[in-house]
């Protein structure tokens, strides 16, 4: 039998954000930031500064979500030094299941549009991926047959790892 807080750093919610959506006052030339704030105080209470997301896929079936995660997504980070720091390369694999039109439309509103993605763990922790312009791509594929599958796929640059959300 697994236990579950083996997996508590699993990807469980991946939301694609419009970079002009977002409120951050994270320079492209992050560097080794590891973390920053996630909200600010608007009014006295407490306002996300992550933007309404184009894309959203969870673990939930019944929220209405762009896409459900088949499995946990898969994130690989490749380094490439740089004059200026290193270049990090951010491929991310989410295998979903269920409404695939969804997953098309959203993927459509994201074609030629620079965003950030954010992730999430099963303990809650929230990381950001921020993307320099013009370097975050999405594509979706599919294989159908007896074994149907969709996938949606990420990718975007970066001068940072992941940046966790406080």
């Amino acid at each position: 039998m697994e236990c579950n807080e083996l997996f508590l750093n699993e990807i469980c919610h991946v939301e694609l954000v419009p970079t002009k959506d977002c409120d951050m006052a994270v320079p492209f030339n992050v560097g080794e930031l590891t973390e920053t704030v996630g909200t600010k105080q608007v009014s006295g209470r407490t306002v996300d500064r992550i933007g309404q997301a184009v894309m959203v896929i969870d673990v939930n079936e019944v929220a209405d979500y762009a896409g459900v995660l088949d499995s946990a997504p898969t994130l690989k980070v490749t380094e490439k030094p740089q004059a200026a720091g290193y270049l990090r390369q951010h491929d991310l694999t989410i295998p979903t299941r269920g409404d695939y039109e969804k997953v098309r439309q959203a993927r459509g509103r994201l074609a030629g549009v620079d965003f950030h993605v954010v992730l999430r763990t099963l303990a809650g922790t929230r990381f950001l991926l921020y993307s320099l312009p013009n370097s975050s791509t999405v594509s979706v594929e599919d294989q159908f047959g007896q074994d149907s599958k969709q996938t949606v796929k990420v990718s975007l640059q970066s001068m940072s790892s992941m940046i966790r959300l406080t």
